[in-house]
């Protein structure tokens, strides 16, 4: 698969009308280390597209006609991987409001349940899909598969939702941008797994309602983490997860922060940086399903009911969030106003005060008109060696970034932090004329790399890379 520097795209063109029924797939909404499979029903036509979601490569049904396998039939990383994806991109597309169109110019997005050996799992825009791998864990010989995982599923698909709302974020080289695009993924694939019965009972039991106790839904990717940390030969992550919504990290100046660190501190790499918005969304979480306990005493519903409003409320923040760079400071205002506006401020207050205990925002500071309308623009600059900036190969190299008119970002600031990524080895560095594979773009690691050169008429520009884990 060929990831070329961005053309004009075609418009998109809706999908043609086939014929669609209700039919049973394979479903963990969890990870198999925390929870059996199960089963969900989601409408689906023969060529297994809802006419959103596309699973690359077919299936072929069981007996019954249904999707359903047992958990070591190749065919259940297909079935997991379409249902999850389809359910989140239905629900999510049912909190927003209206239809999204995939930022890829396809009117389908791609599914591609087993693409390789690697230990991760990313979105793609310029391929057009989510890509999921396999990779053998060291420690137990157990073959581990991203597909099979709901909540691993559902962050892709995270990713790919916001990119098609916002498309300027993957154009942003703003930290807080990409430490937000992680936290979306994760937000929206808790809040998806807790729309299942069995997790909500399970949930219930492990907390009792005190949503602070370690829980199935805080903790993603459990599975995939057990396979990082025995792969690493240490606790890369934190935990037996990837990441854990439950923490107490508070905001810090990303300048002084590293861009790696362990996972007992924050860093300014996107995953890690991700947590500290993740983890004042959950305190707001917590907080509203202690409310619905004391009106009624189902934990399992009470539970429910905050979930199913939390993703509401992510739905119309995506109405009013800014279009380019921004900060944490500024999405928190933008997340209150729309609170304010488009939910007559019923969430406001323990907004403000959860974005304020984590020093994203100064106690009762938010953005309070947002009447003006917001435009995005283009931001350039050439990235130049001086006193406090050394971009080697990389000098002369022209840089750009999509900026909002309400939320400016100094182009010293945008330097700044390309000399951060410039350090970490996180710009592919390319020659006139290369041709580039989806391969070239990822690193040794697995992971994605941050940005590439590209050369335009004998120019060198850095892009972001369209990829995301």
């Amino acid at each position: 698969m060929n990831i070329a520097s961005l053309t004009t795209q075609t418009p998109v063109r809706p999908a043609a009308s086939k014929p669609m029924k209700e039919v049973d797939f394979s479903y963990n909404p969890q990870d198999q280390v925390v929870l059996d499979p199960g089963t969900t029903r989601v409408k689906v036509g023969d060529d297994l597209s809802n006419g959103k979601i596309q699973l690359v490569g077919g299936l072929q049904p069981n007996l019954e006609g249904s999707y359903v396998y047992d958990r070591h039939d190749a065919r259940f990383h297909g079935a997991n991987a379409f249902a999850a994806v389809a359910k989140t991109q239905a629900l999510f597309e049912e909190a927003y409001g209206q239809p999204i169109a995939w930022a890829t110019g396809k009117p389908q997005l791609e599914v591609h349940a087993d693409n390789g050996n690697v230990l991760n799992a990313f979105y793609s825009r310029d391929d057009g899909g989510l890509f999921f791998f396999h990779s053998t864990d060291p420690v137990t010989q157990r073959v581990v598969h991203g597909a099979d995982s709901g909540e691993v599923t559902g962050h892709e698909c995270g990713h790919a939702i916001l990119d098609a709302i916002r498309p300027g974020y993957m154009s942003s080289w703003s930290g807080d941008a990409g430490g937000f695009h992680e936290s979306f993924g994760d937000v929206v694939a808790m809040l998806v797994s807790l729309q299942d019965p069995r997790v909500l009972d399970k949930v219930a039991e492990q907390t009792g309602g005190d949503m602070k106790k370690p829980n199935m839904a805080a903790a993603l990717g459990e599975e995939l983490g057990i396979t990082i940390n025995h792969t690493a030969g240490k606790n890369a992550t934190g935990g037996d997860y990837t990441r854990n919504a439950i923490n107490h990290f508070t905001w810090k100046k990303p300048s002084s922060l590293p861009h790696t660190a362990p996972p007992e501190q924050l860093s300014t790499e996107p995953h890690s940086w991700s947590r500290l918005w993740t983890g004042a969304v959950y305190d707001v979480f917590s907080d509203m399903v202690q409310q619905n306990l004391a009106g009624q005493p189902n934990v399992a519903a009470a539970i429910s009911q905050a979930a199913n409003e939390l993703l509401g409320m992510y739905g119309r923040l995506m109405k009013m969030a800014p279009k380019g760079s921004f900060t944490y400071k500024q999405m928190a205002a933008a997340f209150i106003q729309s609170d304010l506006e488009l939910n007559q401020g019923k969430r406001a207050g323990q907004l403000s005060k959860a974005f304020a205990a984590r020093k994203i925002l100064e106690p009762k500071e938010f953005r309070a008109d947002s009447s003006a309308p917001e435009n995005s623009r283009t931001q350039s600059v050439f990235l130049s060696n001086d006193a406090t900036h050394n971009f080697g190969v990389f000098a002369g190299a022209r840089v750009e970034t999509d900026v909002s008119d309400r939320f400016p970002q100094a182009a010293e600031d945008l330097k700044d932090r390309l000399a951060v990524l410039v350090a970490a080895g996180e710009i592919k560095y390319t020659e006139p004329g290369q041709k580039l594979t989806q391969q070239d773009l990822i690193k040794s690691n697995g992971a994605p790399y941050t940005g590439v050169v590209r050369w335009f008429d004998g120019e060198m520009t850095i892009e972001r890379v369209k990829i995301l884990s």
